[in-house]
C-alpha cells in the first residue's frame, strides 16, 4: 500500500551476455519521494529533503549493485565440453 508521503522506488536491470561468454549488467534505481518546499511561495525544494532523497537513492543503488555482482560475476569462466572418442 502506498500513500503520497511514502517514496516510490523503481528498479531497472539489464543483464547481457558478452561475446566471450561473460555476463554484464546495467542497473538504475529511481526514487521519487516527498520533498519539502520552502520559501515565500513554497516553490523552492528544501536542500535537506533533497539530500535525504539522494542519500536513499544512492544506498539503494549500492545495495542493488552488490547483489547483482554476486548473482552475475563479471569474470565468468567458460566451460569446455569434451566428447569421448
Amino acid at each position: 500500500m502506498t500513500t503520497e508521503n511514502q517514496p516510490k522506488v523503481r528498479y531497472r536491470i539489464n543483464v547481457n551476455r558478452l561475446a566471450k561468454g561473460q555476463l554484464s549488467f546495467d542497473c538504475t534505481v529511481e526514487l521519487d519521494g516527498p520533498v519539502e518546499l520552502i520559501g515565500e511561495h513554497h516553490d523552492v525544494p528544501c536542500s535537506t529533503s533533497l539530500y535525504q532523497l539522494r542519500k536513499a537513492a544512492l544506498e539503494e543503488s549500492d545495495t542493488l549493485v552488490a547483489e547483482l555482482r554476486i548473482r552475475y560475476p563479471m569474470a565468468v569462466e567458460r566451460c569446455r565440453l569434451t566428447g569421448s572418442s
